[in-house]
């Protein structure tokens, strides 16, 4: 599918609503989604958690974002650049997408999606990959690789601080692509900030590898 197909899907899919998937909010106006259609081959696919329900959103910048002036600030030192905007983002073949693609929310704040979100959601994930041709996938965070794991069928460690010393090679399209995950951008105070850079930085390094490699 071309990347429009993918999100006109993305945007009528109203499958957790119909099966009252817990957190779950299906926006009943125009879901969020990126501003920009990804440049062939993405350098890098970085995967989120969920977008948010209200307020700031990574690709709108009407307002600040954490996950995206965290994301922003990782990336300086690894690519030798400030990075300023989505657009130059986006021109610097860097994308994003979120594994769940609704809002998740309990009492009117953001909540960890559930498992059967996540469930439901991957194929769309997968696509949007297929149709990103990336060179490399991390996961920014638990969530968003659990779900990785789920769709490539990765028996991985279950805590951030294992799994994101780890690389897996995982088949897309013709190639096997590398694929990691990290901790979550959207707080620069935790002490895990400093390994987003670094894991960035070492999956910039590692190149594709023809299937029967």
């Amino acid at each position: 599918m071309d990347w429009q197909s993918i999100q006109q899907t993305i945007q009528n899919c109203r499958r957790c609503e119909a099966e009252s998937v817990a957190y779950l909010r299906v926006p009943c106006e125009e879901k969020r989604k990126p501003t920009y259609e990804p440049i062939r081959p993405i350098r890098l696919y970085f995967v989120s958690v969920a977008p948010p329900g209200g307020g700031a959103y990574f690709w709108d910048e009407t307002n600040r974002d954490a996950v995206r002036e965290g994301l922003f600030t990782a990336l300086r030192k690894p690519v030798g650049a400030a990075i300023d905007s989505c657009r130059q983002f986006r021109d610097m073949q860097f994308f994003l997408t979120p594994a769940v693609k609704c809002p998740s929310a309990k009492s009117n704040r953001d909540y960890r999606p559930s498992r059967l979100a996540i469930r439901h959601c991957a194929n769309f994930l997968y696509e949007e990959l297929l149709a990103s041709e990336p060179k490399r996938i991390l996961a920014l965070g638990m969530v968003p690789f659990n779900s990785l794991c789920s769709i490539f069928h990765i028996d991985a460690p279950k805590k951030v601080a294992e799994f994101r010393k780890r690389t897996w090679w995982v088949k897309l399209g013709a190639t096997k692509i590398p694929l990691s995950g990290t901790y979550f951008p959207g707080n620069n105070r935790h002490k895990g900030f400093p390994a987003i850079v670094q894991d960035i930085d070492r999956m910039l390094r590692l190149s594709p590898k023809d299937d029967d490699a």
